[in-house]
């Protein structure tokens, strides 16, 4: 039995030859497949020859495929890695990590069924951008049984040195992946790292293995869907104290942690920590709730502080305030049942803490997020650490209407009475409407960093680098320049200081600067609704909104939902400020009509200021606070 498979002037023709003059033809054209599914046909193929390729061709950006599998025949329009899916399998799995001074040890089991003998090579292990080494996989011709799995040529014993990453500048988060050439194309596969058997799916964050080596610290982990990842961060300054390297020492870390897992499941007393933005601040309503609680005699609860914060001085002889990186820190921080915030537990000691039993701990213990922000604008769905399932999950949730209740259950996974409709405390630490058309002409541009930008080796090829050059120009035309601000992501802070843009960085607390921004230029940050609070106005810039989307997830706010103007282009941008902005003046009745004050108040119900007395009331209630 004969098959003939042709592809002119956009018309797939399948002919089946059988014996004598009968046979079957089939044909359809290009307009009639629906791309990215797959059909069957009527025909019949040889159980002998029951994986076969008849027909590889690209058509536009995707490609035209018939196959077998099993006895039937096949046909897609697929996108090229979909295509490579259906013909090749690749097993990956990486099976340890180790680092040994500056030598990082993989090793690695993987291998590669090619069903249709299509063409494979150049197979290589990548680094991001910055390391790359060539790989041996064997290739087979059947799917594997388990016993292959064990195989000695399946398993690669990869090592490569730190150094060489450090000195290439590698950016400070990089996927691991698979590269080869498929068909004479490129195609990249993601390094996993399953879990096993006895993890805890609230583990798959922690590091598996970690160094310090050359003012930097290193380690490697998984990332949202189990993919590995090298870490690569400048060390910080505590990090090079001997007083930091006893106490995050693996043996005292693994002693604090077995000890504090002992004395929660052996005690009723349940320990609460409070704190705010990498534990170094009292500004959003965190240690306004500590203190009030205090005030009315509860006494297992703790503020973690800096003592190199500007707020240190101010509240240290407040009882129950705890010196970040104290002893007593590090015992509270493994005792603790409860992390009470506005941001996520890893704020609590250094962003991307090489201390896996802190990470550890982090995943066993409650949060309840008090959120710094309305989540109404970005998805908390793709990437987010908050989503049910993940490391940063929050028992409980602090929202500020019903809108956002329903939003933070959508997206978050969250159970109805995991959300706490109280407001948000930072909007009792605010006044409602207080700017006015007379306010200062302050402009203030504050995008978001993007996670899918952090691999990039330079950040002043980012979108938010070059947005944010892009619309300060935009208003230094229309404004002087020490009336537009820019508030830096903390993540590239330090990096923007050293371009033209440096003295234009605002260098105090975020929240001082939202109380004078009287217009505020954003993307996709929910500081929006926080200076729309206080009076001011809002324009949004979005020209990379499909690509954002793509990366991240579609926004919540349908289009009738935002309380500015929406721009989606630099020209768009530009006609919106000049309309808004004349004689260095900035117009709030143009930016602040009374439909987005509508559309807000059904986003964030509260203005009486009594949230954080609300959030007190419900942290009792449900014997959080006890």
């Amino acid at each position: 039995m004969n098959f003939s498979v042709t592809f002119n002037n956009n018309v797939l023709t399948i002919e089946q030859k059988e014996t004598g003059p009968a046979s079957k033809i089939w044909s359809k054209h290009l307009d009639d497949i629906k791309p990215r599914s797959t059909e069957s046909l009527p025909f019949i193929v040889d159980k002998e020859n029951q994986f076969q390729l008849f027909l590889w061709q690209p058509v536009n950006q995707y490609i035209l495929l018939v196959y077998s599998k099993k006895t039937n025949i096949k046909y897609a329009l697929l996108s090229f890695k979909t295509a490579c899916s259906r013909l090749i399998k690749i097993y990956n799995d990486t099976l340890d990590v180790a680092i040994d001074k500056n030598i990082l040890n993989i090793k690695w089991y993987g291998a590669i069924v090619n069903y249709c003998n299509i063409k494979i090579s150049d197979i290589q292990l990548c680094i991001g951008k910055t390391l790359s080494f060539p790989l041996e996989i064997p290739v087979f011709s059947k799917s594997l049984k388990d016993e292959d799995m064990e195989r000695s040529d399946c398993i690669q014993n990869i090592q490569f040195y730190i150094n060489d990453f450090i000195q290439k500048g590698g950016p400070i988060n990089a996927g691991f992946y698979i590269s080869m050439n498929i068909q004479d194309r490129q195609l990249k596969f993601p390094v996993k790292v399953n879990m096993r058997n006895n993890e805890k799916i609230e583990y798959q964050y922690v590091p598996l293995c970690s160094t310090y080596f050359a003012d930097h610290a290193i380690h490697l982990r998984r990332n949202n869907y189990g993919n590995l990842v090298l870490t690569c961060r400048k060390m910080e300054e505590i990090e090079y104290t001997r007083w930091f390297r006893f106490w995050e020492n693996p043996f005292i870390s693994k002693i604090l942690y077995q000890l504090g897992q002992r004395f929660k499941n052996n005690s009723s007393t349940k320990i609460s920590l409070f704190y705010e933005k990498f534990a170094s601040k009292a500004e959003e309503g965190s240690f306004d709730i500590f203190q009030k609680l205090r005030e009315k005699g509860k006494k297992h609860i703790y503020f973690i502080i800096d003592k190199n914060s500007p707020d240190y001085d101010k509240i240290k002889h407040i009882p129950g305030v705890i010196r970040k990186y104290s002893a007593r820190y590090y015992w509270l921080l493994y005792r603790a049942n409860n992390y009470i915030s506005t941001e996520m537990p890893f704020h609590l000691n250094v962003l991307r803490s090489n201390n896996r039993f802190f990470r550890q701990t982090v995943a066993d213990n409650d949060l309840i997020f008090l959120q710094h922000g309305v989540t109404y604008l970005k998805c908390h769905d793709k990437n987010s650490p908050l989503v049910a399932g993940r490391e940063g999950a929050p028992a409980y949730i602090v929202v500020g209407s019903e809108k956002e209740k329903q939003a933070v259950e959508k997206y978050m996974k969250v159970q109805d009475n995991q959300v706490l409709k109280t407001g948000l405390p930072i909007f009792s630490k605010i006044s409602y409407k207080h700017m006015t058309q007379d306010s200062d002409d302050i402009a203030v541009i504050m995008l978001t960093w993007k996670p899918y930008e952090e691999s990039l080796e330079d950040f002043r090829e980012s979108t938010y680098y070059q947005y944010t050059v892009q619309i300060y120009e935009l208003l230094t035309r229309l404004l002087p320049p020490e009336k537009v601000i820019i508030v830096a992501h903390p993540k590239i802070e330090s990096l923007m200081e050293g371009t033209p843009l440096a003295n234009s960085i605002w260098k105090k607390p975020i929240s001082e600067v939202l109380s004078i921004a009287k217009l505020l230029i954003t993307d996709y940050s929910s500081v929006c609704y926080n200076s729309f609070y206080q009076g001011g106005g809002v324009v949004f810039f979005q020209e990379d909104l499909e690509f954002y989307e793509k990366a991240n997830g579609k926004l919540i706010p349908a289009d009738q939902e935002y309380i500015g103007k929406r721009t989606y282009s630099l020209e768009e941008l530009q006609q919106v400020l000049q309309e808004g902005i004349q004689n260095q003046r900035i117009l709030l009745p143009y930016f602040r009509t009374p439909e987005y004050e509508e559309r807000y108040l059904a986003i964030n119900e509260y203005t009486d200021g009594k949230n954080i007395d609300r959030i007190c009331e419900e942290l009792e209630h449900l014997n959080i606070i006890s």
